[in-house]
C-alpha cells in the first residue's frame, strides 16, 4: 500500500542511518509499529506524526494537511492535492534561485514576503496578482505558510485568477480551523 506517510518516515530513517527498532525508540514505539507506518499498513497518531514530520524539517501545517489526506478515503485524498509530499516539502525550504521554490514561511515580516513575491516569477500570474494587492494585505495578512500552501497545491491545477486564489486562500483558512 503506497503512503507519502510512510515514504517520509522510511526516507528519515534511512538518512539518520538506522534499524527500523532503533527509529522507533526515539518516538518511544516499537519496530514493528514503524515498519507498519512506513509499509503504509498504518497511519501514526497525528502526535506521533507532527513529532516525526518535525524532525525531518516539514511545517506542522504541511503535516496536518498530509495526514488528514492519508486518513480519507482514496477516493477522497485527490481533493487534498499536494505533489510528492518530501518533493514538495523539501523544495519549499529553499530559497528561490535558480528556479527553485522560496520558502515564504521562513520570511520574517510581511513586508519581506511582499518584496518576494514580487520578484518571484515562478508564481502564477493570477497568485502574484493577488499577493500585490495591497487590499489582500489590508484584509486578509497573509501568511509565508498561507502562500507556499497555495503556490503548492493549486498551482497544479492551472494557472487561476487572482479571485481564484482569494477564494483558496479562504478554503485553506477554513479547513485548518475545522480541526
Amino acid at each position: 500500500m503506497k503512503s507519502d506517510i510512510g515514504d517520509i518516515i522510511y526516507q528519515s530513517r534511512l538518512g539518520d542511518n538506522l534499524t527500523q527498532d532503533q527509529y522507533a525508540a526515539k518516538y518511544n514505539v516499537s519496530g514493528p509499529a514503524i515498519f507498519k507506518f512506513e509499509k503504509g499498513h498504518v497511519v501514526p497518531s497525528l502526535g506521533l506524526w507532527i513529532k516525526l514530520a518535525a524532525d525531518t524539517g516539514m511545517t506542522e501545517r504541511w503535516a496536518v494537511l498530509l495526514w488528514v489526506r492519508n486518513k480519507l478515503p482514496e477516493a477522497y485524498q485527490a481533493y487534498i492535492e499536494l505533489q510528492s509530499s518530501t518533493g514538495s516539502e523539501n523544495e519549499a525550504k529553499k530559497i528561490n534561485k535558480k528556479g527553485q521554490k522560496a520558502d515564504y514561511g521562513k520570511i520574517d515580516t510581511p513586508e519581506q514576503v511582499r518584496e518576494l513575491v514580487a520578484k518571484d516569477k515562478s508564481l502564477p500570474k493570477g497568485l502574484r496578482d493577488l499577493l500585490i494587492d495591497d487590499d489582500l494585505w489590508e484584509l486578509f495578512k497573509p501568511t509565508g505558510s498561507e502562500i507556499n500552501l497555495l503556490r503548492d497545491t493549486f498551482k497544479p491545477l492551472g494557472q487561476g485568477t487572482k479571485t481564484t486564489y482569494r477564494e483558496s486562500l479562504r478554503l485553506l483558512r477554513e479547513f485548518a480551523h475545522a480541526f
